[in-house]
This record gives structure tokens, C-alpha cells and sequence, in this order.
């Protein structure tokens, strides 16, 4: 019995330190500030971090994402704080900023390209993820 206590309490254990199912897989381990400087078109990337900006067109919807170094869930992680800089992530459907403002999200998705836009006067370059998976935490 206590053999069977101490299986049970293990495979909980493992199941608990890995990220949510959507989140699973195989994924690049460069950041978005990383890729910004060495860009490999269609990397298959998650990344994660807290919503900047939504903006909504007629065809798909874009999150601005800060971010963050992930931790054993695929999540910002709370006890490394460290910027990794931005990047984009489109689905081609309608995402209510109401919803994704400031929250924490993890995106899965190749990355498509730089895209370069506007931080008040300063032009920054954007790794473009096409979003398979947003994960809103």
C-alpha cells in the first residue's frame, strides 16, 4: 500500500511541473529579444508575457506582448523578473482588448518575420508569432 501511496504521489508530482496541455511540445529556447537579433523565419516558438497593446482589424487581431522568461509552466515567471522585449502575436479572429489587456499570456506559433513599428518615437523591431495557442493565465 505505501509503495502504491508513494507511485501515485510521484506521477503527481511530474504531471503538476509541466505546463498545460496546449502548451506541451517542441519549442525553439531562443527569446524574442534573441531572435530580434538572429531571425529564422517559421522558428516554433512559446513565449510568454503581459499584454502592452490589442489592436483589432478587419481580418485578424494582434497582441503586443512584454516579454518575460518563462517558468516550469510555460508562464512569466514571478521569481525572475527579467525583460526579454517584445513581440507580436495575430490570430486571424477578433481578440476583446477588455479581456487580454495586462493579463499574462503564453503564445505558441512560428515566427513569421520582424515587423518594425513605432514606440512613441522609437522604431522597434517586433518578431511576428502567427498565434496557434494563446494560453491566458
Amino acid at each position: 500500500m505505501k509503495t502504491i501511496s508513494l507511485l501515485i504521489m510521484a506521477l503527481l508530482t511530474a504531471c503538476s511541473s509541466q505546463p498545460p496541455k496546449p502548451l506541451r511540445g517542441e519549442f525553439s529556447a531562443i527569446s524574442p529579444e534573441a531572435y530580434q537579433k538572429n531571425p529564422i523565419k517559421n522558428l516554433k516558438v512559446r513565449w510568454t508575457g503581459f499584454v502592452v497593446d490589442v489592436e483589432n482589424k478587419e481580418s485578424h487581431s494582434c497582441l503586443t506582448i512584454m516579454a518575460k522568461v518563462p517558468d516550469q509552466f510555460a508562464r512569466p515567471s514571478k521569481r525572475i523578473r527579467v525583460d526579454q522585449g517584445r513581440f507580436i502575436a495575430c490570430k486571424p479572429k477578433f481578440l476583446e482588448p477588455a479581456f487580454f489587456l495586462k493579463k499574462a499570456v503564453t503564445v505558441t506559433g512560428p515566427v513569421k518575420k520582424i515587423v518594425n513599428s513605432k514606440i512613441d518615437e522609437m522604431t522597434y523591431p517586433y518578431p511576428l508569432v502567427d498565434a496557434q495557442v494563446i494560453y491566458v493565465w
